[in-house]
């Protein structure tokens, strides 16, 4: 029986992923746990054909770096990444790690035991795009890809000189682009444009690492 490892830090989610797998007769759960950085530790001890993982867990790696990880050091080791997240870098990211499959939890319109059974039959399993989540009055699709940096690092707190040396731009570059972001989604200001798209799941701050 195919041995699957979950990794999700949400206690609903992941009880509804063990259920799934076991009523299906085909799968086994070799492990639960809630920290992507304990994944490949956990390959170490014990058989996993499959892994179940989610891209934001606890801990201070995120599951698609733990991914890569696991990929390198155990290459037959297939994996699906999980999210809730409309993030539009995460697919990419996914296939640059050696993922075979993707599935959004919220949008997908397949069932995540589908994706499972494809991808234990050796298919590579990805959305065609990131999900559209609608910002204010403009949809994510809208945004440029230099947008997007900037939203998230307006997400993480920085100010317009701190967001112009991380991507080193100018001050007045960076001043020009959240204008053209806030006209677009129709915010007044930047925390309130920042609340409305981490309610939205549509960006989160990159994870601190140690």
């Amino acid at each position: 029986m195919t041995k699957v490892l979950i990794v999700e830090d949400q206690r609903l989610p992941r009880e509804n992923m063990e259920r799934e797998l076991q009523e299906s007769g085909r799968y086994e759960v070799a492990g639960s746990i809630s920290d992507a950085s304990l994944a490949l530790a956990k390959c170490k001890r014990q058989p996993v054909d499959l892994i179940l993982m989610d891209v934001c867990t606890n801990g201070n790696r995120d599951g698609i770096e733990a991914a890569a990880e696991i990929k390198e050091a155990f290459p037959q080791v297939k994996i699906v990444i999980l999210t809730s997240m409309a993030e539009v870098g995460y697919l990419e990211r996914a296939r640059e790690a050696g993922a075979e499959s993707f599935w959004y939890k919220d949008a997908s319109p397949e069932r995540l035991i589908d994706i499972i059974d494809a991808t234990m039959a050796g298919e590579y399993c990805y959305p065609d795009k990131t999900p559209s989540v609608q910002i204010g009055l403009a949809d994510s699709g809208e945004f440029t890809p230099t947008e997007i940096k900037v939203l998230r690092l307006i997400c993480e707190g920085l100010e317009y000189d701190e967001i112009a040396r991380r991507l080193c731009i100018s001050k007045n570059t960076v001043k020009s682009h959240i204008s053209n972001i806030l006209q677009k989604t129709g915010f007044p200001n930047r925390l309130r444009l920042a609340i409305a798209v981490t309610n939205k799941n549509f960006i989160i701050p990159k994870l601190e690492e140690n």
